[in-house]
């Protein structure tokens, strides 16, 4: 039996979208017939990715928003809503990163980190689902973690780890709770991805202290998965309806097998249900 392409026509929100993974989702989802509503703090970033796209002939609006601002979140809702009516994916993807152990961090640090990994997610979710809830047909929300959420943490990243944790447990909620709307919930968890995550305090305002120490400098990290692969992955995996999709590196999958199965196993068990989901190590 014929089964309806759920992306076709339909509209897709992602934040984080100037670059790295967030790009290459909304680059993805607009291949597969979607509009995309592209959402960055960098507003300049954005809107060129969202040009980019139209003129590869994808329905594409770049919109500059601070997740870790309601309201800025609440125009983006109405920017989105504006242009194309309607949005039935939305892709919690707007995440930052800093290194330092607990002691040595300050408040500013985890407040950073929180505002915009956890409640940059929750301001769109309260923006976002109402709406969404309102609607029939085909729904999805992708909230991105990290591997850093089930993988043991000795790298001075507990912080950056706490806020995923974090995204793992709302989404897990979430999931609960919006089966009954009909509305699917995938939690993303890419590894070291090519992105500038290293470099997130390119965008730390003024207003949370002195900036953190950089050990690892600011560049791409090596040995990484491509963000476009990261993309092909999470969207396959949307459509599937999964609950989890891990996107890790080669280099990751064989060097570090055993803490990688490890992670799988936790997974497994906090989500209950892996559907179609594969273990990222393979046979």
């Amino acid at each position: 039996m014929f089964e309806p392409d759920p992306f076709a026509g339909r509209t897709a929100v992602v934040t984080g979208a100037a670059g790295g993974i967030g790009a290459a989702l909304a680059a993805e989802l607009g291949a597969r017939g979607m509009s995309v509503v592209l959402a960055d703090i960098d507003e300049v970033g954005v809107r060129r990715t969202a040009a980019e796209l139209r003129e590869g002939g994808v329905r594409a609006l770049g919109v500059g928003v601070d997740v870790s601002d309601p309201e800025s979140v609440a125009a983006l809702a109405a920017a989105s809503y504006a242009e194309f009516g309607s949005v039935e994916l939305l892709c919690n993807n707007a995440g930052v990163l800093l290194f330092g152990s607990v002691v040595d961090s300050s408040i500013g640090d985890w407040r950073w980190l929180s505002s915009v990994n956890v409640e940059g997610m929750l301001n769109c979710l309260n923006a976002f689902l109402p709406q969404m809830m309102q609607a029939g047909g085909w729904r999805h929300v992708m909230n991105t973690a990290s591997t850093h959420a089930f993988l043991p943490d000795t790298a001075n990243s507990a912080l950056y780890s706490a806020t995923k944790h974090a995204v793992v447990g709302i989404t897990l909620g979430l999931r609960g709770e919006l089966a009954a709307e009909g509305i699917g919930v995938t939690l993303l968890c890419p590894g070291q991805a090519a992105t500038r995550i290293l470099d997130s305090q390119r965008n730390r305002p003024d207003s949370f202290g002195r900036r953190a120490g950089e050990p690892f400098g600011t560049g791409v990290i090596p040995l990484a998965i491509e963000p476009r692969e990261v993309a092909r992955a999470a969207v396959d995996g949307i459509l599937r309806g999964d609950p989890l999709v891990f996107a890790l590196p080669e280099f990751t999958r064989e060097t570090f097998r055993g803490q990688v199965e490890d992670m799988w196993r936790l997974a497994d068990d906090a989500l209950g249900d892996r559907a179609e989901s594969a273990c990222p190590v393979g046979d």
